[in-house]
């Protein structure tokens, strides 16, 4: 006779106000125990390496929550790490997409967006080109005004043996009148 196992998907990771992918698993393992589970094994599809959401959150906090909702054995599938048979499927995965032609970012999203592949999710596919825009605009807001901050907080831009625009680095250049006097005298010109 074959045996029948039940399954239920549920998301963890919820950090803060912010609505998260439902189920929670916090409230599934609560239900779980509460309908008399006693035995539970977890497998979390999106991770490949163990890291601190399957060593710590999984089977540290969310075996508490089991624990404490009366699920008596919780055990946690291992992640795949380095297991040959993993590894030998990236390299022919790699190496057949190696061998189609190269797309463009915006070919590629296009990919995504036209996606049928997702049936049944209450939620939009979050790889869209506006999504991927304002990500880029946030980033490079971010690497900048980390730069800027450094340059702020030593009150000097550092000295470089590239390229200079007035006799300093590119970007220092950047927050300086001076650095600026090539295309403020090209203004003037252009307005006379």
């Amino acid at each position: 006779s074959k045996r029948r196992f039940d399954y239920t998907l549920c998301f963890q990771s919820r950090v803060g106000p912010v609505k998260w992918l439902e189920p929670y698993t916090d409230d599934v393992l609560q239900d779980l125990g509460k309908a008399g589970l006693k035995n539970l094994v977890v497998v979390p599809l999106s991770f490949v390496s163990e890291h601190v959401e399957t060593l710590e959150e999984i089977d540290q906090e969310y075996r508490e929550v089991a624990e404490e909702a009366g699920i008596d054995n919780f055990m946690r599938v291992p992640a795949l790490n380095s297991d040959p048979l993993f590894i030998d499927t990236l390299v022919d995965l790699t190496m057949t997409a190696l061998k189609k032609p190269a797309l463009r970012v915006g070919e590629t999203l296009d990919l995504y967006q036209k996606s049928k592949s997702l049936p049944g999710y209450p939620w939009e596919f979050g790889v869209t080109r506006a999504a991927e825009e304002v990500n880029g605009r946030l980033a490079m807001l971010g690497i900048a005004s980390l730069a800027v901050a450094q340059v702020w907080k030593s009150g000097h831009c550092p000295s470089i043996d590239g390229p200079a625009l007035a006799g300093k680095e590119p970007f220092c250049a950047a927050l300086s009148r001076d650095g600026w006097s090539w295309l403020f005298g090209a203004l003037d010109m252009v307005q006379m």
